[in-house]
């Protein structure tokens, strides 16, 4: 098997040098070309030319990384270093706090544990026959080696420590003599352990090596290790990028000599062979995993498989990364964005109104409509709670809420299948939410809007089933493992139900929800703007693989996984959110298309006042398409269905309405096409065209469609089309019961701008071309106050907005070149906006007033520099400082008396006397006279 293993490493090696040898060709001969003719080396030729020297380069990068790998190092005075045991999971100065903690939180099912392993104790051999239940069973031994029950007051066992010991180690024999000899870890082990394919024997076989390590004899350590080198010489070692559910799972065979690194009683070999594991975890989970998360994710959490995949993979990195924290010496729930705010992301992944009482999963990738009756989410939560408990204590509180409080959780007794040696070890003792106060969303300070890597997430409150819920998917790299979609662009939006939300099932799962038989992964299936007639409209955006995005180095401005930069992002609480996304790389191989672009405004209000506003800029010759798919049919208001074809019927209306009463749905959107003038709406729908391509051709599916795909997943289609390259769209969200008539929707309209009144309430203003408004006039009627966001503004310049030749508001167009204020004009009035010069370092907004404190900071991780944002409620003396993460300060950016509303200041990563500060952590600090302390973590990434 080691020979085979090393035979495909070889051949995948000769492949990739064929590749570069072939690109190297192409570069002399276009060279040549471009020399015989004379032509300039900046010419288009010569971009060609450049072009593939970039990609030369990157790809002699991969192919010198694939073949010799990263090269792995402990960390001084870790126990790796160090050579001492324990160390998975926790480390000798740890046990003392978990007894402690066992004692306190968890003596009851410390009691019942105990009782139920020692049911299973039984002779010399072991018990259980199937993989999981022997895998889980072996570890919850060690742990009872470990901990030890006679130290726990109270609690009485039927065997000694030793005992426990012994029979742990009579497991790890079964392990390790029983494995099929190719064995890989299965995908959904860690996060299915009731399973006959659940668990994760590698880290069975490290737990018991390390926890029993002044118990076992030589042999029986060199039979555990043996069993470990063995698994990692005929690893899962496919050609994909490493951040998808498999390698999720796998990454504890390539960590499988975390137990052992460092023995020198085993000999040599072992010594050495421990070190190429070492290397390779190095590899795959430090470099291609965690480094490559935050980048790709831009210091958030997120993930781009569906929902179950995205439980293996925050199932099975996790438990490695708990597991490998105490070894390495390094808190890697501290260190990587992706771990610690991954609380974030389940709560922004949940479908807002359950249908028939069981809620779903959102996930908008490849999906089989999980449901949330599984624990899954309340797994992750329940990991996070212990984790962060030390690392972002609010955060923590807020996931020991899901898991013990909210409606979404699950307490640990409540998993399905529960059975006491499948789950105690690692969601009572190892992990755990019992321990921690549990705080709800708004006690903890959990924000309405979070970016989330590629996601926007954005809500109206911290309700359970009726809020309003939008996302916005704004992609900054594209992560080629095959289960992501092309969605740049993408929104979903839910109030008392979905109303736009992705189409297709692309997975076995839900009766009633079908899978489609092929193409439910094209960019027509979401919520985008497409170009051109075709069936499938994915975006060219270049061969994105894993030959050229898979190392953290891959993902960098320019680089072909390079695809879209949100330019703009503003989350005002109470007002607005605002996001910006410029794609146009997303059609980086497509000649035709020279600009794609799209802004989204959610505008929160009251109920039945609520609005999206989407402007979608383009510049392309190809036919352009706003694509919306709902639930159910859309009423044509002031006009009928008819005509068209290739399965849309048409409507010469300029609204229509989605009206969502299916089951105990009560949701309303009005949609308005403002703009352009000969926008026109087209529908497809019904029995067989739940789900349609660009061109209106069906999917075909297995199985029966039911009420529940539409209400998960659509059965209608919404395109509204046009050839104008520049379209405003409004949706209007309420509630069907009240909502009534819609509000007004009027175009304002300028040389140089393009915008809306809504309602006589709202005015949203975007630029009508790429270039920034510098100044503008326009003209509303209304007796009642308005909210005006003015966008697509020069960033950080002087604005002054004048009513009647007087001044009503003015201040800095920030770091997202936006601008907001509030008035009521007394009826006709004329709005003069002009912008002057640059505002100093700190960016100010006197009249924006907001409910509470709020510190961000983006980009995060950043290089060269960042923007630090904030709320201020009062005028008042405040300072900012920056800190490394031994508590230093090292730079004091702010120290004055500011006003009331946002602000913020630019960090050029240097301290007090402009020294260059080195990569890394740095936590944020703003404090003011009244007392009130904020604090953020940011990652430095040269």
């Amino acid at each position: 098997m080691h020979l085979a293993h090393h035979s495909h490493n070889v051949a995948k090696n000769i492949r990739k040098i064929t590749v570069f040898h072939t690109i190297s060709l192409r570069i002399a001969r276009s060279y040549k070309r471009c020399k015989s003719s004379g032509t300039n080396i900046v010419s288009t030729s010569g971009e060609n030319i450049m072009r593939s020297i970039a990609t030369l380069l990157s790809f002699f990068f991969y192919l010198t990384t694939g073949v010799m790998g990263a090269n792995f190092s402990p960390k001084v005075n870790s126990p790796l270093q160090q050579g001492n045991h324990p160390r998975i999971f926790v480390t000798q100065n740890d046990i003392p706090a978990l007894r402690e903690r066992i004692t306190k939180y968890y003596k009851s099912d410390f009691q019942t544990f105990v009782n139920h392993m020692d049911a299973a104790y039984g002779g010399s051999g072991v018990s259980y026959s199937e993989w999981n239940d022997v895998f889980c069973a072996g570890q919850s031994y060690a742990l009872l080696y470990l901990v030890d029950p006679a130290t726990i007051s109270g609690v009485s066992a039927s065997h000694s420590k030793e005992d426990y010991g012994r029979k742990a180690l009579q497991y790890a024999a079964r392990i390790a003599s029983g494995l099929p000899r190719d064995f890989n870890e299965q995908h959904h082990g860690p996060s299915t352990l009731s399973s006959d394919e659940g668990g994760v024997g590698s880290l069975a076989l490290q737990v018991i090596y390390d926890w029993t390590f002044d118990l076992s004899s030589l042999s029986e350590k060199k039979a555990i290790a043996d069993r470990l080198i063995a698994m990692w010489n005929v690893r899962y070692n496919s050609d994909k990028v490493k951040l998808e559910n498999h390698y999720a799972a796998n990454a504890h065979i390539y960590a499988g000599a975390l137990c052992f690194y460092g023995d020198q009683e085993l000999g040599s070999s072992y010594v050495s062979k421990a070190q190429n594991m070492m290397d390779s975890y190095e590899d795959v989970f430090v470099q291609r995993q965690m480094e490559v998360s935050e980048r790709i994710f831009e210091g958030s959490s997120d993930w781009m498989e569906g929902d179950g995949y995205s439980l293996d993979g925050y199932t099975g990195l996790m438990f490695l990364a708990a597991a490998a924290s105490s070894a390495v010496g390094e808190d890697y729930f501290a260190k990587y964005s992706w771990l610690r705010e991954a609380p974030h992301y389940v709560y922004n992944t949940i479908f807002p109104k359950p249908y028939k009482g069981t809620y779903y999963y959102c996930q908008q990738n490849t999906s089989r409509v999980d449901d949330l009756d599984h624990h899954g989410l309340s797994s992750i939560m329940n990991m996070s709670a212990a984790r962060l408990e030390n690392v972002d204590p609010n955060l923590a509180s807020f996931a020991a809420w899901f898991c013990e409080e909210s409606q979404w959780g699950h307490e640990v007794n409540e998993y399905r299948y529960y059975s006491p040696h499948l789950y105690d070890f690692f969601f009572k003792f190892m992990f755990g939410s019992k321990h921690i106060e549990p705080a709800p969303p708004e006690a903890a300070g959990i924000p309405l809007s979070k970016h989330l890597g590629q996601m926007h997430a954005m809500r109206s409150d911290h309700g359970y089933d009726d809020y309003t819920f939008v996302q916005f998917f704004a992609h900054k790299y594209f992560y080629p493992n095959g289960h992501n979609e092309m969605e740049m662009g993408a929104f979903n939006i839910h109030r008392f139900g979905p109303l736009a939300i992705a189409a297709s099932n692309t997975k076995g799962g839900l009766d009633g929800a079908p899978r489609v038989q092929s193409g439910g992964k094209d960019f027509s299936l979401n919520n985008t703007f497409g170009l051109g007639d075709a069936a499938y409209i994915d975006p060219d955006a270049g061969r994105i693989n894993e030959g050229n995005s898979d190392l953290p180095g891959d993902f960098v401005d320019g680089s072909i996984a390079h695809v879209g930069d949100v330019e703009a992002r503003e989350y005002r609480p109470d007002w607005h959110d605002y996001i910006n996304y410029n794609y146009t790389r997303s059609y980086k191989d497509d000649g035709s298309v020279s600009l794609a672009r799209r802004a989204l405004v959610y505008l929160r209000g009251e109920v039945n006042q609520e609005y999206v506003v989407v402007m979608d800029r383009v510049q392309t010759n190809k036919t352009k398409k706003f694509i919306l798919h709902i639930p159910v049919e859309a009423e044509a208001i002031g006009g009928s269905w008819g005509g068209g074809s290739g399965n849309f019927k048409q409507t010469s209306a300029k609204q229509v309405r989605v009206t969502n009463k299916i089951d105990q749905a009560h949701g309303e959107m009005v949609v308005t096409a403002v703009s352009p003038e000969d926008a026109t709406f087209y529908q497809a729908g019904g029995n067989g065209k739940e789900w349609v391509l660009g061109d209106g051709s069906p999917l075909s599916y297995r199985g029966s469609f039911g009420e529940v795909g539409a209400y998960l997943l659509s059965d209608h289609t919404l395109q509204i089309r046009s050839n104008a390259n520049q379209f405003l769209t409004v949706m209007q969200i309420g509630d069907a019961n009240t909502m009534g008539n819609a509000a007004s929707v009027e175009k304002i309209q300028g040389n140089n701008y393009i915008g809306v009144n809504l309602g006589k309430q709202r005015i949203v203003l975007f630029s009508d071309s790429e270039s920034k408004i510098e100044s503008i006039t326009y003209h509303v009627n209304s007796n009642q106050t308005m909210k005006h966001l003015l966008t697509e503004l020069p960033k950080s310049r002087e604005i002054t907005v004048k009513k009647s030749g007087s001044v009503i508001a003015e201040g800095s167009t920030g770091a997202h070149g936006a601008f907001s204020f509030a008035d009521n004009p007394g009826g006709d009035a004329s709005y003069a906006v002009s912008i002057g010069g640059a505002t100093s370092g700190v960016d100010e907004a006197e009249n924006a007033i907001p409910e509470k404190m709020q510190l961000h900071n983006y980009p995060n991780p950043f290089n060269p520099s960042t923007t630090i944002s904030f709320n201020l409620v009062r005028q008042e003396q405040v300072e900012l400082s920056i800190y490394n993460m031994l508590g230093q300060k090292i730079r004091t950016l702010i120290n004055k008396n500011m006003g009331t509303g946002e602000h913020s200041v630019k960090w050029s990563a240097t301290d007090d006397k402009s020294r260059p500060v080195s990569s890394g952590v740095y936590l944020y600090k703003l404090k003011t006279a009244s007392g009130k302390i904020l604090h953020n973590k940011m990652i430095l990434m040269k």
